[in-house]
């Protein structure tokens, strides 16, 4: 018979199936009591208790192993992000590269053990933060908070705190571009304006001459600067080209010589603001250059201290 079964169970212990052995392998003649019968703690709710749901760890998901994969992954991200806000402006990429082949051709890459990469991504960051302001980078931050909250998912509360920092900063993103935006209109306003007062012309019937005499010169600082804004919109809409300078460029290759001036009689009609001229039968009218749809120049005259005439706008001619 054996021995482990003859022997009762000491007292507060009982045969459960949790009773195991201490020492199986003991000879039945070395086994005393306290070795061969143990009581492991019970486990789990007591009973009458209802078993908790098991609920998913969230863990983050190490998408690199090292610290230099690590760093490497979030310079290439920060790049990325800042670089639509550079206006995929290339050349901080290729400092980068110069950075690179400096430190491979000046044998650098020794000393710095495998940070070399890191060292020309850096250079590449730089380059883009210097091409970009601080609500660029804000909103390229908040994008990279959201990003990584969606890589983590389901820990949601990260691209929460995501979401809500692209909010924020692309609403300064916006007010910030739009203000840009409105200096810049008031800059080119300005400048407009002066060149108005030092190119436009010192009566109003000179203007068709010096409008054709620029397109046959080629002379895209005269054309333009004798245009107002909403007349350099029209003639650039007429040429069929984006800008000023691409439609006098257009216009001149139609005409490659400055006409004859005789040719150029037109009517001019004084306004409350300045004149009316009247160049449906000059050669400004024909289709090689603005037409009929802007043979009617708007003159205007400009502020002191120049009070010179200019462009306006134009207007088609009249029907028949």
């Amino acid at each position: 018979m054996d021995p482990r079964r003859s022997t009762p169970p000491p007292s507060g212990q009982s045969w459960l199936p949790a009773v195991r052995p201490r020492n199986p392998i003991a000879r039945p003649e070395d086994v005393r009591p306290e070795d061969v019968y143990t009581v492991d703690p019970p486990t789990g709710p007591p009973p009458g208790e209802p078993t908790p749901p098991e609920t998913p760890a969230h863990r983050w998901r190490r998408l690199t192993r090292t610290r230099q994969g690590a760093t490497g992954l979030a310079i290439l991200v920060a790049a990325l992000l800042l670089w639509p806000f550079a206006g995929w402006f290339w050349i901080p990429w290729l400092a980068g590269l110069v950075v690179l082949v400096l430190i491979a051709l000046l044998r650098l890459d020794r000393l710095l053990h495998g940070w070399a990469g890191h060292v020309a991504g850096l250079a590449v960051v730089i380059g883009l933060m210097l091409a970009t302001g601080p609500w660029d980078w804000a909103l390229a931050a908040s994008l990279g908070v959201l990003l990584a909250g969606l890589v983590q998912w389901p820990w949601w509360r990260l691209a929460a705190v995501g979401a809500v920092l692209c909010l924020v900063a692309g609403t300064g993103w916006g007010v910030d571009r739009y203000r840009v935006a409105q200096e810049r209109a008031a800059q080119e306003a300005q400048r407009s304006q002066e060149n108005m007062s030092q190119l436009g012309e010192r009566s109003p019937d000179r203007v068709l001459s010096a409008l054709v005499e620029g397109i046959g010169q080629g002379d895209v600082v005269g054309v333009c600067g004798l245009l107002a804004e909403p007349a350099r919109n029209q003639f650039a809409t007429v040429a069929g080209t984006p800008d000023c300078a691409s439609a006098v460029a257009h216009f001149h290759s139609a005409l490659p010589r400055v006409p004859p001036l005789r040719g150029l009689a037109a009517p001019v009609a004084a306004t409350a603001g300045g004149a009316t001229v009247d160049g449906c039968r000059t050669v400004w009218a024909s289709p090689d250059l603005g037409g009929p749809t802007v043979g009617v120049l708007q003159i205007g005259k400009a502020p002191p201290p120049g009070q010179t005439y200019f462009i306006s706008s134009f207007a088609p001619c009249a029907a028949g």
